[in-house]
């Protein structure tokens, strides 16, 4: 997994691309903090459309990330999920919880 961040645009955003799962946990966390530690930021969006696999264990790091960042007042925004993932976050109903923009 591989991640590229940008915290000089309003809002942060953070690109994924790989297989999204527990081996990128701690890549994961230390870029999301860098984006959550920025000062100004109204949201995050994450852009998915280069992850080609996501696991459960990367959906408990989306669950953690939108914890922290609401905790901070920043919404978290899936941006352009490729379509295994888009499927894999209709089926748990992550729309409920997220703003999830396909373009």
């Amino acid at each position: 997994m591989t991640f590229a961040i940008r915290n000089d645009t309003q809002p942060g955003h953070l690109h994924l691309e790989g297989t999204f799962n527990f081996d990128g946990h701690a890549a994961f966390r230390e870029a999301t903090t860098t984006l959550l530690e920025t000062r100004g930021l109204p949201a995050i969006v994450l852009d998915l459309s280069g992850v080609v696999y996501m696991d459960s264990a990367a959906l408990g790091m989306l669950l953690l990330l939108r914890e922290r960042a609401e905790a901070k007042g920043l919404k978290v925004v899936l941006s352009r999920p490729s379509p295994m993932v888009s499927g894999i976050l209709q089926i748990v109903q992550f729309g409920k919880l997220f703003d999830i923009r396909e373009t």
